[in-house]
């Protein structure tokens, strides 16, 4: 789906579930459509020094908009999706990049 396409993303809460944590998610179009997506982060992935339940929806966030950026009619946003472990770590590394960059740009 091209970008332009969302008008809005909008979170619509988390939902404990029994071995996981449902995130979810409104994509709102312009012609006033609305999908919804659900994010499941399994309760063994939250541990210290790797997710913590204040970081999620903002995981989740980041994913979705990614997702968003590369959907196509081929191959198409899937309404429940896990997020993994990969994620996860590709969530900690774009977030210490920014940093890095972030205090670069105070210290040049």
């Amino acid at each position: 789906m091209a970008r332009d396409l969302c008008s809005e993303l909008r979170f619509v809460g988390v939902f404990p579930q029994t071995g996981h944590r449902e995130y979810r998610f409104n994509i709102e179009k312009e012609n006033a459509d609305i999908r919804e997506v659900i994010l499941t982060i399994a309760d063994a992935l939250f541990m210290p020094k790797r997710l913590t339940f204040q970081e999620a929806p903002d995981l989740c966030y980041q994913k979705l908009l990614t997702d968003l950026r590369i959907e196509s009619r081929e191959a198409p946003i899937y309404k429940r999706a896990a997020v993994t472990a990969t994620d996860i770590d590709s969530y900690r590394e774009s977030r210490q990049s920014a940093r890095a960059a972030r205090h670069q740009t105070r210290h040049a």
